[in-house]
């Protein structure tokens, strides 16, 4: 195995490389000056480039990978006698993975200040022709271009279905990658950065929009995996409203590790637990808010069991979600002729989410980042389980409409506040679907506390830890009130508004 590597992205390459030595028992790593020097940092042994082609580095690193020793080794076909001849004609190793990220122009160009100069240096060259080469020749070649996809790659090896099809997958990611970028920088030197490019699929018409007046339509990126590509694998028609919720219902409980179910109406998570025994996760996901469960979205992020499906069919739910079922839950399930089942391939938002507005669209980051602080900022501090709630119950908040107030106690929902003008009665709210269950329970709120008055709520429905962003003028009001109420506070630097 010999594997060409140049990243701008490190992240993830160091785990990845080590778990794929696990799988070959000879590979040959080659990289490019910056990435050779990070590995070789991490312990991991490569050849650099300019060693490999016995060639320097030229015109200040713009020239650097693009060499016939390399171009050769990616675009030769294994079971072509002439590519063969010349390999050996010319000393030429043969290359079976290509690992590559381009250099970060949009970021440049997004950034406050930055030079012309600094721009064009940042239009990646030698990447983008290694990468383009690389999904060429997908059949001979493995082609990453997105450090998400190390794990997928990894489990492929594993299950031994690195085939044809998942290559052509990993290449159409390229050149939609490569199209993407060129457009990026087509937009900048016309002076038009602020365009943005869409994959030219075609619409297909649901049934209906958001209301029975209205139309609807799904456009679906056959690349992707996600909700949009899921598989109806018995039930009524997909509805408008019913990807909308089974799309929050899924994405929620795929950002947790452990086993996950949630429960989701209007696209809000109203009930949602992490549990290693998949039955006692979904009990306590239905029962956090068992009002207004009923009729709602149900997400796995586990294969279904038949002891859940014997419960699910006890109530009435609108859909199903999960990664796969048992072929006896599904027996079950399908007793409910109308009950949606669907199966699907959790997709993470890598790419830019976008919203149509009057006159055009807006784009944005997806909304997770892990990089958050954990500041305490009163006197009391939260034990390590507090801490351990107060962690999900942050990861939480990205799947609540904003005011979004949320209670949570072992690692499950027991009431939510969502999309309130004011906060205090998104608090009030929390408590009034949590009941008694907010007793020692923790608080998390996607934005900061303008006043102290819903710490004063808070208080008053027994919450013990409150996790919030920080950074109103009030901060030291509710911190005083926190300490005067028993409770202990902690500050992310981090808002997570979702509208």
């Amino acid at each position: 195995m010999r594997v060409l590597i140049s990243i701008s992205e490190t992240k993830g390459i160091v785990s990845f490389l080590k778990n794929l030595t696990g799988f070959y028992t000879e590979i040959e790593i080659i990289a490019t000056s910056g990435t050779h020097k990070y590995l070789k940092n991490n312990d991991i042994h490569s050849t650099e480039i300019s060693d490999y082609i016995d060639f320097p580095e030229i015109l200040d690193g713009r020239v650097k990978s693009l060499h016939p020793k390399i171009f050769a080794g990616i675009l030769s076909k294994k079971n072509s006698k002439n590519h063969n001849i010349d390999l050996k004609k010319f000393n030429i190793n043969k290359i079976d993975m290509v690992i590559c990220n381009l250099y970060k122009f949009e970021k440049v160009i997004n950034s406050n200040q930055f030079s012309n100069e600094e721009a064009i240096e940042n239009i990646d060259i030698g990447g983008a022709s290694i990468l383009r080469a690389a999904a060429k020749n997908y059949n001979d070649v493995v082609v990453i271009s997105d450090p998400s996809d190390y794990e997928f790659v990894l489990n492929c090896i594993l299950e031994n279905n690195l085939n044809y099809d998942t290559r052509k997958k990993l290449a159409a990611k390229v050149f939609n990658l490569l199209s993407d970028y060129d457009i990026k920088i087509a937009n900048y030197l016309s002076d038009n950065q602020n365009a943005i490019s869409l994959n030219n699929n075609k619409f297909n018409k649901l049934r209906y929009g958001e209301n029975p007046h209205q139309s609807g339509y799904i456009q679906r990126n056959k690349l992707e995996n996600g909700i949009a590509n899921s598989i109806l694998i018995s039930g009524k028609e997909m509805s408008y409203n019913n990807y909308l919720d089974a799309d929050v219902a899924f994405n929620a409980v795929n950002n947790f590790k452990k086993n996950c179910v949630s429960v989701v109406k209007h696209t809000n998570v109203c009930g949602l637990s992490i549990n290693s025994n998949q039955i006692d996760a979904f009990n306590n996901a239905v029962n956090g808010d068992p009002v207004s469960a009923y009729g709602g979205i149900l997400g796995f992020n586990s294969l279904l069991q038949e002891n859940v499906a014997n419960e699910i069919v006890k109530s009435f739910f609108e859909i199903v979600v999960a990664p796969k079922f048992s072929r006896k839950a599904l027996e079950v399930l399908q007793k409910r002729k109308n009950l949606r089942i669907l199966q699907a391939t959790y997709s993470s938002y890598n790419q830019l989410h976008y919203r149509s507005i009057s006159g055009g669209l807006l784009a944005q980051s997806q909304n997770l980042d892990e990089k958050y602080e954990l500041k305490v900022v009163t006197e009391i501090k939260p034990s390590n389980q507090e801490l351990e709630d107060l962690k999900f119950a942050w990861k939480l908040c990205l799947f609540i409409k904003s005011n979004a107030i949320i209670l949570v106690k072992n690692n499950t929902l027991l009431g939510m506040g969502a999309g309130q003008p004011n906060r205090v009665m998104s608090v009030k709210i929390a408590g009034e679907v949590a009941g008694k269950k907010s007793i020692g329970c923790i608080l998390a709120s996607d934005a900061f506390f303008p006043f102290p008055d819903s710490i004063t709520k808070a208080s008053d429905l027994g919450v013990k830890c409150i996790i919030q962003p920080g950074g109103s003028i009030n901060d030291t009001k509710v911190i005083e009130e926190a300490n005067n109420k028993g409770i202990s506070m902690i500050f992310t630097n981090q808002r997570r508004f979702t509208h």
